[in-house]
């Protein structure tokens, strides 16, 4: 199914509207905790706050690029790159220790940055669903599994 580029506009749109909210209230949690003047349990819920405005940010990030890619705005930069390095890139996009990358890569064509994005969003997916503390990220030649 493809979006008009009205759909996309809109959705191009919205993803730029939620910036300034989402950036107050991120930045206000930041500077909370740069304070370092709160008392249990109140920091730890500052510190939650930072944490979700910055998956907001990203899942704006995507919406924004998938709106892109709808109104054929998108110029993929398709260099070429190992898959080892996409899946330690990907690992290290997560939050510390919630993936570990084993095997061996090879050479591919692809647009490093987005494929990176992609794994990691599938990563932290299994993660998740499957109720893990960690996932494993398993390279072998071109291709990337992903599991407990």
């Amino acid at each position: 199914m493809t979006a008009s580029p009205t759909f996309a506009q809109l959705v191009s749109l919205a993803c730029h509207d939620l910036r300034t909210p989402l950036a107050t209230a991120s930045g206000f949690a930041h500077t909370l905790q740069r304070l370092d003047a709160l008392e249990p349990p109140a920091d730890r819920y500052v510190e939650m706050i930072g944490v979700a405005s910055a998956q907001i940010g990203h899942l704006l990030d995507l919406l924004g690029a998938a709106a892109r890619m709808e109104a054929g705005r998108f110029e993929a930069q398709v260099v070429t790159a190992d898959s080892r390095e996409l899946a330690d890139g990907a690992a290290a996009m997560l939050e510390p220790d919630r993936a570990s990358v084993e095997g061996t890569g090879a050479e591919v064509r692809v647009n490093p940055k987005w494929v990176q994005v992609a794994i990691a969003a599938v990563a932290e997916c299994v993660r998740r669903h499957g109720a893990l503390d960690n996932v494993t990220l398993a390279v072998d030649g071109a291709e990337v599994s992903i599991g407990p």
